[in-house]
C-alpha cells in the first residue's frame, strides 16, 4: 500500500507540474456586492493551459452566520477554450479563500487559490476634494474589512485612496496635493460595524472639480462611468456624491438642473436604475460656513426623489477642518466624522443587519 500511495502522489505531482491553471477573479480583496442582506454571487472565472475532465471549487472562511460548507462544487468547463466559469450564491461575509483543482481521471493535474475577498456592500464615489484625498492627513482604517478598487486591482484600502481621477495625468507636485486623508476608510469601518460584511469602494473624484466637469462627453463623468461599468450591473450599492463647493455663485436652479443630468445619464448610460446619494455641501471656510442659496439646491434634489439624502456636511466646522479650523478640507477628526455620517445616512435607507 505505501508504494502505490507514493506512486499516485508522484504521478499526481507530475500532471500538476505539466498543466497550468490561471485564475481571473475572484481577486485579492475583492468586494462582492450581495443583492440580499444575506447572500451575494461571486463569481469564479479562469483558464486551464491543458485539457481536463471536471473542474472543481471549494470555499472556506467564516460569514456572520458561521462556517462556509467547504464542499467541491463543479465549475461549468468549456472544453474547446478550457475556460471554466462558476457563479456561487454565498453568504454574506468574510474573508473567504478558495481552492480549484482540476482533474483528469480523477487526479488533479493543476490547482490553485485565491485569499481574502468577500461578499459585502460596495460603493462607488465621486465628487470634488472632499470626496478623494484632501484631507489634512492621511488616517487608517482599524477593522482591516475595508478594501479599494482602482479600475483593475483591488486592495486593502489605504490613504490617499486610489482610483480617484486626482491621480490621472498629474505632475509630481501636484500630486503631493492630493496625497491626504479621505473619509472613505472610517465610513468603511462604520458599515462594517453596523453590518459585519466586507466593505468595498471605488473613488472617483476630482479635486476643485465643478459640476459642470461632470457634465455626459466630459472626461471626469467617463472615468466614473469606466468604473461603473467595471463593477457592473448591480455591481455596487450607490454612487456616493460629494461636491458644490466650486458651484456656489451658479444662478438659481442650474446646479439642481445640471447634478440631476449627471444622475439620469449614469443610470442611462449604465443600463439600470443606479441609486444616488447625494450630500449637502457649501461649506466655503468659517466664515462662510454655510449658503443657503446653494443648500436649497440640494433640498431640490432630494425633493425630486432622483437622488437619497446624504449627510450634511456643513455642520462639521471647527477643529473638524483643516489649517486649524481655516481650511474648507477635513481634519483627521473631520474625516472620521465625515464617513460615519455616510455610514449613519445609508443605513436609514439600507435598514438593520
Amino acid at each position: 500500500m505505501p508504494k502505490m500511495s507514493a506512486c499516485s502522489d508522484s504521478k499526481e505531482a507530475d500532471l500538476a507540474h505539466k498543466t497550468t491553471l490561471t485564475l481571473y477573479s475572484p481577486r485579492p480583496w475583492q468586494v462582492f456586492q450581495r443583492q440580499s442582506m444575506r447572500t451575494g454571487k461571486v463569481l469564479i472565472d479562469g483558464r486551464l493551459a491543458d485539457r481536463a475532465d471536471v473542474v472543481e471549487v471549494k470555499f472556506t472562511g467564516r460569514s456572520a452566520g458561521g462556517a462556509l460548507d467547504g464542499r467541491w462544487r463543479r465549475a461549468k468547463l468549456d472544453r474547446a477554450s478550457r475556460a471554466f466559469r462558476l457563479s456561487a450564491q454565498l453568504p454574506a461575509g468574510g474573508w473567504y479563500s478558495l481552492e480549484v483543482r482540476a482533474r483528469v481521471g480523477g487526479e488533479t493535474v493543476a490547482s490553485a487559490r485565491a485569499e481574502k475577498f468577500g461578499v459585502g456592500e460596495v460603493f462607488v464615489t465621486a465628487g470634488q476634494s472632499n470626496s478623494t484625498s484632501c484631507g489634512q492627513f492621511p488616517t487608517k482604517q482599524r477593522s482591516g474589512m475595508v478594501s479599494a478598487f482602482n479600475g483593475t486591482q483591488w486592495k486593502t484600502a489605504t490613504d490617499p485612496m486610489w482610483g480617484a481621477y486626482d491621480l490621472i495625468g498629474v505632475s509630481p507636485t501636484e500630486l503631493i496635493v492630493y496625497a491626504g486623508g479621505s473619509p472613505w476608510l472610517s465610513f468603511g469601518d462604520a458599515m462594517y460595524k453596523r453590518y459585519g460584511v466586507p466593505i468595498g469602494v471605488a473613488v472617483t473624484g476630482q479635486g476643485g472639480s465643478s459640476v459642470l466637469q461632470w457634465q455626459p462627453g466630459e472626461d471626469v463623468f467617463a472615468w466614473m462611468m469606466t468604473r461603473i461599468w467595471q463593477l457592473g450591473a448591480g455591481g455596487f450599492r450607490a454612487v456616493l456624491w460629494h461636491q458644490g463647493e466650486s458651484d456656489c455663485e451658479m444662478p438659481p436652479g442650474q446646479y439642481c438642473e445640471k447634478l440631476a443630468r449627471v444622475i439620469e445619464a449614469s443610470r442611462a448610460e449604465g443600463g439600470w436604475a443606479i441609486p444616488w446619494s447625494v450630500a449637502k455641501v457649501s461649506y466655503r471656510g468659517p466664515d462662510l460656513p454655510r449658503l443657503d442659496s446653494m443648500r436649497v439646491e440640494f433640498d431640490a434634489i432630494w425633493e425630486s426623489g432622483i437622488a437619497l439624502a446624504g449627510p450634511d456636511t456643513d455642520t462639521l466646522g471647527g477643529d473638524n477642518r483643516d489649517d486649524d479650523g481655516k481650511g474648507v478640507h477635513f481634519s483627521p477628526k473631520g474625516l472620521r466624522a465625515h464617513g460615519r455620517m455616510w455610514a449613519n445616512v445609508i443605513a436609514k435607507w439600507l435598514g438593520k443587519p
